[in-house]
């Protein structure tokens, strides 16, 4: 039963973010007169389709995802159009609209998705009526046999700074140092401040597998407080600038080939998505606003098949004043897209290692 309501909200939150990315493409291309086929929920088989006055709209079996199809999406001067498109005229198509046409309809869903994260925190620190400040790397309790404890901290001891080979933080919050311990999880050494003497000591932290995070061993404390709804509007704001500044933090780290071991695919998406529908709505519905900021944010990145990529190429184009060779884009599209399949590929492996 677990497994089922979990694969229900699993689905629903990914074809929701899907559709609403796309209707941020739909919407913008259609405010500039680019002709749009079909706008289509779900994939698969139609069950059941409406002629509007241009676009068919769709719902089909398969209850994922969704997709627009536009005119002029892809440049087929090279290759045998098909028969809708022969009759579409060619100001109607998207790859002979102006450089920033095309460039807002391409960011369109992108935007879409920062939207949606942004409705969700603002609403979710609404229902909440409180917000809980950023606990400061502050002892409050050490585990027992923790390497915490082994180390030798004691409460009320404050993390001034970390350090771990060439890399160090001073942390200003719990949180600061918690995540850079994901990516130097090696033996770090802690300048501590205690009373009014400052110490160093040594640790290595330990992987919890349940929780799949690397963790020292300690319990920092956060404090809550009461907020008017208005303040919701702040605090939403606030909570999808960390996100984001999160997100950056990560890809940057990955980039540089740390903690690539905690790349998580669709199996461990799954996983935190049942487990999170089983703590409640709000938890649901955070997941729901980081997932759709991820998306957002990961489709921005300016490789080819995303359409980060597609943006970069009609730069491209605009710079040189003319059109790039449309065999060499479609060979780089397909390049990063077998990139991207085996970057799947691999995070799908990483997903299935933790259970073994």
């Amino acid at each position: 039963m677990h497994f089922l309501i979990g694969l229900i909200a699993f689905v629903f939150m990914l074809s929701v973010i899907v559709i609403i990315h796309e209707l941020g493409h739909f919407l913008v291309a259609r405010h500039y007169g680019v002709y749009c086929r079909e706008f289509s929920i779900g994939m698969g088989p139609a069950l059941y389709q409406h002629q509007g006055k241009e676009t068919i709209f769709s719902i089909r079996a398969i209850p994922f995802g969704g997709y627009v199809m536009m005119a002029g999406e892809d440049d087929n001067t090279e290759a045998d159009e098909e028969d809708w498109l022969n009759e579409v005229p060619a100001s109607k198509r998207l790859n002979n609209k102006p450089c920033h046409q095309q460039i807002a309809v391409m960011l369109a869903g992108i935007v879409m998705n920062v939207l949606l994260a942004w409705v969700l925190f603002i609403g979710l620190a609404m229902a909440k009526g409180y917000v809980v400040e950023d606990a400061k790397p502050i002892v409050y309790k050490v585990e027992e046999n923790s390497v915490a404890q082994k180390a030798g901290l004691q409460k009320d001891d404050r993390i001034v700074e970390a350090r771990c080979g060439k890399e160090s933080i001073r942390p200003e919050t719990q949180y600061d140092l918690l995540e850079w311990i994901q990516y130097n999880h090696d033996t770090i050494e802690l300048t501590v401040k205690r009373d009014n003497q400052t110490i160093n000591v040594n640790l290595k932290p330990i992987y919890d597998k349940e929780n799949s995070v690397y963790l020292i061993g300690y319990k920092a404390i956060a404090y809550a407080r009461k907020t008017h709804w208005y303040e919701a509007f702040g605090n939403g704001t606030k909570n999808l600038w960390s996100s984001t500044t999160s997100i950056f933090t990560s890809l940057s780290h990955l980039i540089r080939g740390q903690g690539v071991e905690n790349l998580s695919g669709p199996v461990g998406i799954f996983t935190v998505t049942k487990k999170t529908a089983e703590m409640g709505l709000s938890s649901y519905l955070s997941l729901f606003a980081m997932i759709s900021l991820n998306i957002g944010i990961f489709n921005a990145i300016p490789i080819p098949a995303l359409d980060g990529g597609r943006i970069l190429i009609v730069l491209i184009e605009k710079i040189m004043r003319r059109k790039v060779n449309q065999r060499l884009v479609e060979r780089i599209i397909m390049a990063s897209f077998v990139f991207l399949m085996l970057i799947f590929v691999f995070a799908t492996y990483n997903d299935i290692a933790r259970f073994l």
